[in-house]
């Protein structure tokens, strides 16, 4: 199993924005591409006036080749959703992880054109 994070920092405001186009635009089509909503978190827990929120979104998908089919299958509503949560966030960042007692598979490396 692979598991992705989203680690979204914006201004406690936005929050609802942003699940809002996770919703609208990101949910409808990620399944179809692998990519399944397990939890969503915010952090901290409280709206602050001089600091900002993180809001973490933890997906999952089957295996290292899901994953890459994952990414190989980004349509235009995956596009427009990290364009709009770009325009409203500070900073994100991606994690990519899986168990670390298991073996980590090697990856084949693709000849460059």
């Amino acid at each position: 199993m692979i598991h992705v994070l989203d680690e979204i920092v914006l201004a406690p405001q936005h929050l609802p924005k942003v699940l809002g186009l996770l919703g609208d635009t990101y949910l409808p089509s990620s399944a179809a591409r692998g990519l399944t909503l397990q939890q969503r978190w915010v952090s901290p827990p409280v709206a602050l006036d001089d600091a900002p929120n993180t809001l973490w979104l933890l997906w999952q998908v089957p295996d290292a080749p899901a994953y890459y089919a994952m990414r190989a299958s980004i349509d235009a509503s995956a596009f427009a959703f990290w364009a709009g949560v770009d325009a409203l966030c500070e900073t994100r960042r991606r994690h990519v992880m899986t168990d670390a007692s298991q073996a980590l598979p090697q990856k084949e490396h693709g000849h460059a054109a």
